[in-house]
């Protein structure tokens, strides 16, 4: 633990006994503060071949970015601190006279506004993109954006052709653990966290799981993708959530890579994702 992240614990613990609800907001803040990098040159020069349109969520714009005309509609959805550029490869590859590809800026990330995010901001930019480009026949998530897909279509009984997971967390509780990781924080301080979760989301943090998601979500046919070398978040993450698709007797096919680590962007991934979709009924 870094001294930064000493001094917060300390800062954090002492005030959840003084002020709770001040440390219950900071530190929740904390937990969504996305620390994104600045879009490199090179990664704004792609996202300005698109056809750019923004969609506004809680009074904030998130970019969003469309290529290709075709009628089948593919919505890709990046994860923690990154952006639409980290699906180039996935876009050049789609044929644009039969596809139109859209994708988003998380917001807090890439070109979009606010400072925090979190799984309801980003479903509310899913459904506020669907509302206005319409329907979505192929949906595909990597890491926090898979999680919020998934959210998604279980909170509002959305059904896509394809769903395409990409090393996909499995619970909110694992992002608490992964903020444990680096702040040591006192069981009043997570009570204080814990409490302002459900009072932000309207649900306490263990409904946020995939074990509820996929046991209701549907689609014509599921690629679970993950990695056994993922430093991020487990692989079995990826055979649990096979195991109730299996059990529902869903369409589902599930492929673990080897050595490609948590970003999974690695051509034989980009392949499969993209062959997976066009051969969709």
């Amino acid at each position: 633990m870094n001294v930064l992240f000493k001094i917060l614990s300390y800062y954090f613990n002492g005030l959840s006994w003084i002020l709770p609800k001040a440390a219950s907001n900071q530190i929740f803040n904390l937990f969504a503060y996305p620390f994104s990098a600045r879009l490199k040159p090179h990664q704004q020069l792609f996202l300005n071949t698109s056809k750019k349109f923004t969609v506004t969520v809680e009074d904030k714009d998130v970019q969003c970015y469309s290529w290709g005309s075709g009628t089948e509609k593919v919505l890709l959805i990046h994860g923690w601190q990154s952006n639409s550029y980290r699906w180039k490869n996935f876009i050049d590859k789609f044929n644009p006279t039969l596809f139109t590809i859209y994708a988003f800026d998380a917001p807090g990330h890439g070109n979009s506004h606010g400072n925090i995010c979190t799984i309801p901001l980003y479903e509310k930019s899913i459904h506020a993109l669907i509302k206005e480009k319409g329907n979505i026949h192929h949906l595909v998530g990597h890491s926090i954006g898979s999680f919020a897909c998934s959210s998604y279509m279980y909170h509002n009984n959305y059904t896509v052709r394809s769903y395409v997971s990409l090393a996909s967390p499995f619970s909110a509780n694992e992002f608490l653990d992964n903020l444990l990781d680096k702040i040591s924080l006192s069981d009043r301080s997570i009570e204080c966290l814990v409490e302002k979760f459900k009072s932000y989301t309207s649900h306490p943090i263990e409904h946020y799981s995939l074990s509820n998601f996929f046991k209701e979500i549907n689609a014509n046919k599921f690629l679970i993708v993950h990695d056994d070398n993922d430093e991020a978040t487990p692989y079995q993450n990826a055979q649990e959530v096979n195991t109730i698709l299996l059990d529902r007797e869903k369409n589902v096919e599930l492929k673990i890579t080897h050595g490609l680590g948590h970003k999974l962007n690695n051509p034989s991934v980009v392949k499969r994702v993209v062959d997976f979709i066009c051969n969709v009924d």
